[in-house]
C-alpha cells in the first residue's frame, strides 16, 4: 500500500456505484435526523452528503497514516532483541535505550540511540533508515552494523552492506563504509576510518572472538565487554600472549582454554570477579 497517496478527489468517485439511500440512512441515523412529510432531501443532496462522508473517512485514514508512530526499547542488565519496521532486527546491548519513530509521511524511520545496538536493517529503497546518537547520524537502506555511543565518541562498525555517517559538529559526511570498516567520531567532530581485522568489539552480539598474538590484558578487556564480567590481572602475566578463535562459547570455556594454553590460574572469587595469575 502506498501511504503517500493523495486523498481521493471528488472527480475520482463513481456516483453510480453509491447506494445513496443506504448511505443517507446511515448519515441521518447518526445525525439524529428523522425523515417525514415535512423534511425530505432530494437524491442530489443525499448523494452530496454521501460524498462528504466518504471524503471524511479518507481524511481520517490519511491523518492516521501521517501521524508518526513511536516505540521505545530498553535493555538494562542483559542484551535484548527487538523487531521494528517489519523485519528489521535490532539487538540492544545492556544499559542501552532506543526510541524509534516511524515517519511514513516523509518516508523515513528514525532511531535515537543511547548506548550500543547492532542493526540488521531490511533493505527498502522506499524508506530511509536513520540512527541518531549524540555525535552522529547514520543513514542506511539495508545493511548490518554496530553503533556504540560512549561519553567522548561514537563508533560505527560495518559487517555487511554500506552506510553513511554524518557528524553533528560540522555536518561532515563520510559515505560508502563497507564490511570491515570502522568509523570513530569524537565529540569535537573529528572522524577516523580504519579497517578491522576482527569483530571482537561486537562479540557481545556475534559471540565470536579472534585473538592474534594479543596480550592477556587486551584479551580480558574484550572479554569484559563481550560477557559483562569483572576481572583482576596479576602484573607478572599481563603481557603473556595468545592466538586463538572462540565462537559461540560461554566465558568459562574461554577462560579455561586461556588458562591451559598459558599455564595460568584463573578463578572467580566470592564477589564474582575473575582473578588471573600464576
Amino acid at each position: 500500500m502506498n501511504h503517500n497517496n493523495d486523498i481521493p478527489k471528488i472527480s475520482d468517485l463513481r456516483l453510480l456505484d453509491i447506494d445513496v439511500d443506504r448511505e443517507w440512512a446511515k448519515f441521518s441515523a447518526n445525525a439524529g435526523i428523522k425523515e417525514g412529510k415535512v423534511f425530505r432531501l432530494s437524491t442530489f443532496w443525499k448523494a452530496a452528503a454521501s460524498i462528504v462522508l466518504i471524503i471524511g473517512a479518507g481524511l481520517i485514514a490519511y491523518s492516521h497514516l501521517s501521524t508518526p508512530k513511536t516505540e521505545t526499547h530498553v535493555a538494562s542488565q542483559e542484551a535484548i532483541e527487538a523487531t521494528v519496521e517489519t523485519s528489521t532486527q535490532i539487538s540492544l546491548n545492556r544499559n542501552s535505550r532506543i526510541t524509534c519513530t516511524d515517519n511514513r509521511k516523509n518516508g523515513s524511520y528514525n532511531v535515537h540511540l543511547e548506548g550500543e545496538a547492532y542493526f540488521d536493517v531490511e533493505k527498502n529503497p522506499q524508506r530511509t533508515f536513520l540512527i541518531d546518537t549524540k555525535n552522529v547520524t547514520v543513514t542506511v537502506r539495508g545493511t548490518s552494523f554496530d553503533v556504540c555511543e560512549e561519553s567522548d565518541k561514537t563508533t560505527v562498525t560495518v559487517t555487511s552492506g554500506n552506510v553513511e555517517v554524518t557528524n553533528h559538529a560540522d555536518n561532515q559526511t563520510i559515505g560508502n563504509l563497507t564490511r570491515g570498516k570502522q568509523l570513530v567520531c569524537h565529540a569535537d567532530g573529528k572522524m577516523e576510518v580504519s579497517d578491522v581485522d576482527n569483530f571482537n568489539c561486537i562479540a557481545w552480539k556475534l559471540r565470536k572472538l579472534e585473538f592474534n598474538d594479543q596480550t592477556v590484558e587486551e584479551i580480558m578487556q574484550q572479554l569484559a565487554k563481550a560477557y559483562n564480567i569483572r576481572y583482576q590481572i596479576a602484573d607478572d602475566v599481563r603481557d603473556a600472549k595468545l592466538t586463538g578463535t572462540f565462537e559461540q562459547q560461554d566465558v568459562e570455556a574461554v577462560l579455561n582454554v586461556i588458562a591451559q594454553a598459558l599455564d595460568l590460574s584463573i578463578a572467580q572469587d566470592a564477589d564474582g570477579t575473575w582473578q588471573i595469575g600464576k
